[in-house]
């Protein structure tokens, strides 16, 4: 068992190596379309082995570190490949906004609108395959009354955004305003009490190989380690990987797909290894409300500190503090929070169902496909985009409407502060049947 772990490991690292051998050795912008592709290959391969490192030492370090910066450190690493990614992104933006600008709006919201327009429904649906398979009652997945937390900060974040399509920027004063509410969030977490799960029930693989080293010194050295090995790849390979993604794009469909992408592939690779460990937790039906919340939470950080980056980013690396333009795709942007407002109003019970899944997979897909029936045609493509929000937009009202008797998620929250935070005693509401 060990041996394998350590195989699989080794294997991770030395491809990690090579890649970063390679993308240094080799200019992605002039090499031939066949050595290209190659270097692509290696740099996508290293992107998603970055990424699983960084997985499997969040994971590892839920049951490593103290319960509270254990919830910051997890928060944190769930988005912080993509962290890498966006802010390689407006990196570049800063050196070259013509090139660029585009590709900064295209990825943070193909990566909040993968979260919870794919990331959400797979969990359900996984949850309701393994039901029908081993003949167990249920229906939907339930929150506890302590998830109200990532349920109210994902809402008003995703309210805040009208203000920034209003403004057609983003500002300095947006990233301290998100810095400020995710600091508020993490430490709304890390008041809440622990999680009693036994680690053999929540990890596998090598996170609980990590786990199960016993000398706490060098599990803690292991852990870091493996975060700061895989910042030093992302930091190697971001602009190769965003520079061969665009030129394959080109090559492949011309200049108008490198947008689709650095929008949905981009993203895909970089949170996908995390995202395992949540499918894992959906096929035992008992875990399945932690994994639900992986995703939310998850969800709140890219709303919040992973649009916080880009103007710090892009005013760092143009040597200027300036706004960085987003009036061009405010369409895009606008379907991003109808999408999370919907997401977000489809847990005003605290309850996810699969009629809820189903909408949002059914018009996340449609947002998908409609750039590629419209690429060639503006008009279409905008109209398109923005029938898809409107649409999202009276479903979270509707939402709203079927959840008039049950909206528990805002007495829970004001439970949940009252209990947890400012340590006061909470009367318990008769158990309602659900």
């Amino acid at each position: 068992m060990r041996r394998s772990l350590l195989t699989r490991t080794s294997a991770i690292f030395a491809l990690a190596i090579a890649a970063m051998a390679v993308v240094v050795t080799y200019d992605v912008e002039t090499i031939p379309p066949t050595a290209l592709a190659v270097v692509a290959l290696v740099t996508f391969a290293a992107v998603v082995s970055a990424a699983m490192l960084i997985a499997w030492a969040g994971e590892a370090s839920q049951f490593s570190v103290s319960q509270g910066l254990a919830l910051a450190v997890v928060a944190l690493v769930q988005t912080l490949p993509e962290f890498f990614v966006e802010g390689g992104i407006a990196w570049l933006a800063g050196k070259d906004p013509d090139r660029y600008l585009d590709l900064v709006i295209a990825n943070f919201t193909g990566a909040n609108r993968l979260l919870s327009g794919l990331g959400w429904p797979l969990i359900l649906f996984i949850v309701e395959l393994q039901r029908r398979r081993t003949g167990q009652k249920g229906n939907g997945i339930a929150l506890r009354g302590e998830h109200s937390i990532e349920v109210v900060f994902m809402l008003g974040a995703s309210f805040y955004y009208i203000l920034i399509i209003i403004k057609g920027t983003l500002t300095v004063l947006d990233s301290i305003v998100m810095s400020g509410v995710f600091l508020v969030y993490l430490y709304l977490l890390s008041k809440l009490p622990s999680e009693d799960e036994d680690p053999n029930d929540v990890l596998e693989g090598v996170p609980l190989g990590l786990v199960g080293i016993r000398n706490a010194r060098a599990k803690a050295a292991t852990i870091l380690g493996l975060f700061l090995f895989s910042g030093l790849v992302f930091v190697t390979i971001v602009e190769p990987f965003v520079k061969s993604m665009e030129r394959i794009a080109t090559i492949l469909f011309g200049s108008l797909a490198v947008f689709f992408f650095i929008q949905w592939v981009a993203p895909f690779l970089s949170e996908f290894p995390e995202k395992v460990t949540a499918f894992h937790w959906a096929r035992t039906i008992k875990l399945a409300p932690m994994a639900l919340l992986n995703f939310v939470s998850s969800s709140v950080n890219e709303l919040t500190l992973l649009v916080a980056i880009i103007p710090l980013v892009f005013s760092i690396s143009s040597g200027l503090i300036q706004p960085v333009p987003i009036a061009a795709h405010s369409g895009e942007i606008l379907l991003t929070m109808a999408q999370s407002l919907y997401a977000s109003a489809s847990l005003l019970g605290l309850r996810y169902g699969l009629r809820n899944a189903s909408i949002l997979f059914s018009l996340w897909l449609v947002s998908l496909l409609i750039p590629v029936f419209t690429y060639n045609d503006p008009v279409l493509l905008s109209l398109g985009r923005e029938t898809v929000s409107v649409i999202f937009l009276v479903l979270a009202g509707v939402e709203v409407f079927l959840h008039r008797g049950n909206i528990t998620v805002f007495r829970e929250f004001k439970q949940t502060i009252r209990q947890y935070v400012l340590k006061k005693e909470v009367s318990q509401a008769p158990a309602q049947a659900i």
